[in-house]
Parts: structure tokens; C-alpha cells; sequence
């Protein structure tokens, strides 16, 4: 395959990293919205190499982290400029890589959506993932008190990132401020039975999907379903959380939060936990995904 020209708006990345998602995975089995796409990739980091026609914010050589959406993985991805956010030098291109989509995703829905005070309690579904860790590590710097669920082989990892691991959301001890839930349909129920009737669930992807055999007409008619029990049940109220959407309509937002994110990294407040395959593994990648068989996030290297 040749490598692309950016079009209008567009830029041409050299990927150095290009991270793994649960997306991609709901993307190649058939369940998101729209085609399926030549390549997956939802997020890269690497150097731009071309920029398209109108592209003033971005400049050839500069490093950056993009969510491209599809085609991630790959040599060279192309992304629009104005979902891409500079990125220093010196720093390993898979730790700014998981800053790009997890810590991003994890930030935006702690900082803009739920916004805990100090002292107050959150929980956090599948704590030991990508997000579910990022989410841990900035809630733990906050000063909140934080809960994750994940397996029990897998408790000593939720504990490492500051939250006090419980087996499920009817384990928690309080009602929660908010809750940030990965799975969708069935799980929203559990969520807000876990959190305060004045709190908010955070939802963010319906992983319920994978591996259970639904097409893509069950699969969203199950997502729909459960989002309209809650909003039409009394409870915790739920916002639906889509990381490109914000991204789309608040650019000096996401930037704004990609450079909290470094300094925080910086600082050592942050500590993606990272797992790296060659891009030739992508099929290894997704079935360790699929699998829960990694820790943090998971990273492929051209």
C-alpha cells in the first residue's frame, strides 16, 4: 500500500506508536456504526511529515498526538489537523501514546463531566484497563477517593494505581459520586444503584457487545435500551461520553488538557503503564485485548 497524500485540512503522520483500543476490536467485529475500515488505529503519536491545503496549526517536523479514528496502524496514518495536539520530544512515543486516547478520555470525563470535590468517592469500572488505570491514577491526584472493579487476579494492579479494589459496583462500601462505566447495556443498571441519586454515570463504551455473539441491529438495540431505562428511571443521571465528539467541538479544550496531561507525566504524577508488540502482531494485540490479558495500555511499534 502506498503511503497517502493529505488532503485539504489533513495531515501526514510517521507513526512511531500506535495504540490499541476496545473500539478497534467492536469496529473489526462488525458492531460500531459506518463500513469497516481498510486499517484500525484509533490514536498515533509521531512526526508530521506533509501537511494538506488550509493547515496553519500544525507544521512539518513537529511531533504530535493524533486520534486518527481508523488506519492507525500503519507506518504512516493520516489524520485531521484539528484532532491533533503537539507533543514534546524526549518522552517515549507509547507512554504519550496512551496520554493520547486513555489519559485523554479518563481526564475529560473527571475533569468536564463528573468533577469531583476533594474527599468525595468515585468508582471506577474495570479499573486494571486502559482507562480504567488512567482513570484511578487522576483521581487518586485529586484528592478523591476512588473504587475499581476488576478480576481478582488483577486486584494488586487496581490497588497499584490508588483505588481500593471491590469485586463489583454492589460491593462498594458508599454511594458514589460518579461512576465511569466501560461496558454499557446492563451494567448502566448496577452503576447507578452504586451511585447517589444526585451523582452522575459516565458512560463510555459497551464492551457487553464483544464476544457475545450480537449483530450490529442487537448490539445498538440492547446500547439503546439501557440508556433509555436510565434516563427514564429515577437515579443517577447518565452522560454518554465520546472523546472525538468533545475533541471536535472544543479544540483549545483538548489541547489545553493534552498539556495538563504532559505536565503531569512529567511530574511523575502519571505513570502509563504500557505494553508494546511490533505493528505485525496486531492480531496477538487484539486477542490479549479481547482476552483481559493486559494491563494499562497496549501500544503497536512500526
Amino acid at each position: 500500500m502506498s503511503v497517502p497524500e493529505p488532503g485539504p485540512g489533513q495531515i501526514l503522520i510517521k507513526v512511531e506508536a500506535a495504540g490499541v483500543a476496545f473500539n478497534d476490536i467492536s469496529t473489526r467485529a462488525g458492531l460500531n456504526p459506518g463500513p469497516l475500515p481498510d486499517v484500525l488505529g484509533f490514536d498515533v503519536v509521531g512526526h508530521v511529515e506533509k501537511v494538506g491545503a488550509g493547515v496553519e496549526d500544525v507544521a512539518v517536523g513537529q511531533r504530535v498526538g493524533a486520534l486518527v479514528g481508523t488506519g492507525g496502524y500503519a507506518t504512516h496514518a493520516l489524520a485531521t489537523s484539528r484532532r491533533t495536539a503537539r507533543l514534546p520530544e524526549g518522552h517515549p512515543a507509547e507512554e504519550l501514546d496512551a496520554l493520547v486516547l486513555n489519559y485523554l478520555t479518563a481526564w475529560q470525563m473527571f475533569h468536564r463531566i463528573a468533577q469531583p470535590a476533594p474527599g468525595q468517592a468515585v468508582l471506577v469500572i474495570g479499573a486494571a484497563g486502559g482507562v480504567g488505570s488512567a482513570l484511578c491514577q487522576i483521581a487518586s491526584a485529586a484528592g478523591v477517593e476512588v473504587y475499581g472493579t476488576s478480576s481478582r487476579a488483577r486486584r494488586a494492579r487496581v490497588e497499584a494505581n490508588g483505588a481500593t479494589w471491590v469485586a463489583g459496583a454492589e460491593d462498594v462500601p458508599v454511594p458514589v459520586a460518579a461512576t465511569f462505566d466501560p461496558v454499557g447495556g446492563p451494567s448502566l443498571a448496577r452503576s447507578r444503584r452504586a451511585t447517589k441519586r444526585s451523582g452522575v454515570v459516565v458512560s463510555y463504551g459497551f464492551s457487553f457487545t464483544v464476544g457475545a455473539g450480537y449483530s450490529k441491529a442487537g448490539a445498538m438495540a440492547r446500547t439503546v435500551l439501557a440508556l433509555l431505562r436510565a434516563k427514564l428511571s429515577p437515579g443517577a443521571r447518565v452522560v454518554v461520553h465520546m472523546v472525538e465528539r468533545r475533541v471536535d467541538k472544543d479544540l483549545a479544550g483538548f489541547r489545553a488538557d493534552m498539556t495538563a496531561l504532559v505536565e503531569q507525566l512529567r511530574t511523575g504524577a502519571l505513570k502509563p503503564e504500557v505494553t508494546t508488540l511490533p505493528l505485525d502482531r496486531a492480531a496477538d494485540a487484539h486477542r490479549r485485548l479481547e482476552n483481559r490479558e493486559v494491563d494499562g495500555k497496549l501500544v503497536l511499534i512500526p
